[in-house]
């Protein structure tokens, strides 16, 4: 079981989540979980999500609502329910992390 788990918001920007994503594949901390809070991206968000699942070091586990409007707040709350340790990071799925992110 991971220590940490890093919560990234996104909403129909794939091409910058996926950098992120590779950002966190960097990291010099492995022990971490990373939970995708997805506040209604379309069908292109959840097929990188799920390329990236094999190409990774860590799990991802996507959580996503129904787009009905701007409501981060709604799926940060579910995707801090879908963490399964006792730490957790909150970050947007527009900012590439430096490789001690988790770390420090």
């Amino acid at each position: 079981m991971s220590t940490v788990s890093v919560i990234i918001s996104t909403y129909n920007k794939p091409k910058w989540l996926e950098k992120v994503l590779w950002g966190f594949n960097c990291q010099t901390y492995k022990d971490f979980e990373v939970i995708i809070a997805d506040d209604g991206s379309g069908p292109e968000t959840k097929e990188l999500i799920d390329m990236m699942r094999g190409k990774v070091g860590y799990r991802i586990d996507h959580v996503w609502q129904e787009d009905e409007g701007f409501q981060k707040c709604r799926i940060l709350n579910l995707a801090i329910l879908a963490c399964t340790t006792d730490y957790i990071i909150m970050t947007d799925g527009d900012c590439i992390p430096r490789e001690d992110f988790v770390q420090v």
